[in-house]
């Protein structure tokens, strides 16, 4: 290492590419003999040569922006492979994202529903959509990394994505293929994660019963890292709480 910042000068960013396969492997075997996509959030490093290293590997990208879209695209990724997350899209980026023909967007509320239908209708395109429900569930992490709080003012309630799925369902320019939910980063104790699951799914459940088929089962957040004394999750644990 020190080498390498006497010969390139300092700061220095340094990728251990053979840790990132080894971890990124890890999870994908976790769900081993289930069709998974494991997706990469681009805003925790945007590297051109991270991102074609992950791409190459067969990883997915969730992006927070059309800029993260667009990189991902660039680095290699296939357009079916990414997610387009996060609040406060613009409605050129959502126009562009469509027009792209990625995977899915991530909505946040029912004003952005109508946005992406609005958008849609204009383009003259279906819009392939999925719903950020939030399971109001404790993480058990950081406050300040906490997003499955109703306090916490992110995705929507139980019966408010009911009721956009319904909407949905009825409209000419959308598509729903996910439900999606994100309780916080950073989360060592997995049993949040599998309780939340447990709710969406009852949901996912409920849709289905309305011939609302719902193809991607998507769970946000961090899985924990080691800082200190921290306990890493089992990932055999993880899936298999999930899948349950």
């Amino acid at each position: 290492m020190k080498n390498l910042a006497q010969k390139y000068g300092t700061p220095l960013y340094i990728y251990k590419f053979d840790e990132i396969k080894k971890r990124y492997l890890e999870l994908k075997e976790a769900f081993h003999a289930r069709k998974s996509l494991v997706c990469y959030a681009v805003k925790a490093n945007s590297n051109l040569s991270l991102l074609k290293f992950l791409a190459d590997l067969g990883s997915g990208f969730d992006c927070v922006s059309f800029n993260e879209v667009r990189r991902a695209l660039l680095a290699g990724a296939k357009n079916y492979q990414i997610i387009f997350s996060g609040v406060g899209k613009r409605d050129d980026e959502i126009e562009e994202a469509l027009k792209a023909g990625i995977l899915m967007i991530n909505l946040e509320s029912e004003a952005e529903l109508l946005r992406v239908e609005k958008i849609a209708k204009k383009l003259n395109t279906k819009a392939r959509i999925s719903i950020r429900v939030n399971p109001n569930i404790d993480p058990k992490t950081h406050p300040y990394i906490s997003t499955g709080l109703d306090e916490n003012k992110f995705g929507v309630s139980i019966e408010v994505a009911k009721k956009m799925y319904i909407m949905a369902k009825n409209s000419e320019f959308l598509e729903p293929i996910g439900i999606h939910f994100h309780i916080g980063s950073q989360l060592l104790d997995i049993s949040p994660i599998c309780e939340s699951a447990k709710i969406v799914s009852k949901l996912m459940s409920d849709l289905k019963v309305l011939n609302i088929d719902i193809k991607f089962f998507d769970i946000g957040g961090g899985i924990g890292i080691r800082y200190k004394d921290e306990v890493r999750p089992n990932l055999y644990d993880y899936a298999q709480g999930v899948l349950a």
